[in-house]
Order: C-alpha cells, then sequence, then structure tokens
C-alpha cells in the first residue's frame, strides 16, 4: 500500500486544481466529475434552484469550497446559501448541499462527505 502524501493546509488553498478537490486532513481527494452526464444534472439543478431561490435573498453556486472543519474542505456539486453568508470559501453552513453520484462513487465515501456537511451543519445534504 502507498503511503499518503500530506499537503499543508496553505498549499491546498493556494493552489488551482483542475477540477477542484476535497482536502480532508491534510489529503487531497479528488471528486468524480467532468462527464456529461453529472455536468448536465448539475447544471440543470443549478439553474431550476437559482430561478426559485434568487428572489428569496438566496445564492445557487456550483462547485464552492465550504470549510466544514479546520482540517477539511469540502467542494459539493450544487450548493445554496443566504446571500449574507456568500464567502470566497464558505464558513458557514449552506442551507442545501447536493452531491451528483456518478457511477464511479461509492456509499462509503459518499457517507463520510454527508457526515461532514450535517456536523458542519448543512440542514439538507445528498
Amino acid at each position: 500500500m502507498e503511503a499518503k502524501k500530506l499537503v499543508p493546509l496553505e498549499e491546498y488553498l493556494h493552489t488551482d486544481y483542475s477540477p477542484d478537490c476535497d482536502y480532508v486532513d491534510g489529503e487531497i481527494v479528488e471528486r468524480n466529475v467532468g462527464e456529461f452526464d453529472h455536468a448536465n444534472l448539475q447544471t440543470e439543478i443549478a439553474l431550476y434552484l437559482r430561478s426559485r431561490y434568487r428572489k428569496n435573498g438566496f445564492v445557487v453556486v456550483v462547485e464552492q469550497r465550504v470549510q466544514v472543519s479546520p482540517t477539511r474542505f469540502r467542494v459539493p456539486d450544487v450548493c445554496v446559501t443566504a446571500a449574507e453568508f456568500v464567502e470566497q470559501i464558505f464558513r458557514h453552513p449552506p442551507f442545501l448541499v447536493i452531491e451528483i453520484l456518478s457511477p464511479e462513487d461509492r456509499a462509503s465515501v459518499l457517507q463520510k462527505r454527508v457526515a461532514d456537511y450535517l456536523g458542519f451543519g448543512v440542514a439538507t445534504s445528498g
């Protein structure tokens, strides 16, 4: 088994990953993105939510870094947050977090992501 390379938090915050990656306790964790079905669904969901929530003071964004703990950053597919909590990196729990599953995603990995969101105070995730 290969040893995991740990990356300092400041390096993660000042590095552009394409696509963006999660940061979990010093480890860079790739996300499943980049295929048409995933991208298309992400776009449709974001457009649908934006058209309904914008007038109520909410902001809908895709692939936004969310700091769920001091050593963990997640990058959900879609986030909905109150306009007053918009930051370059969300450090307040969004109202809604959406993760779009890819065929390669595993339940155990998704459970860890959801646990991070719920532990951070996101009321709705999945």
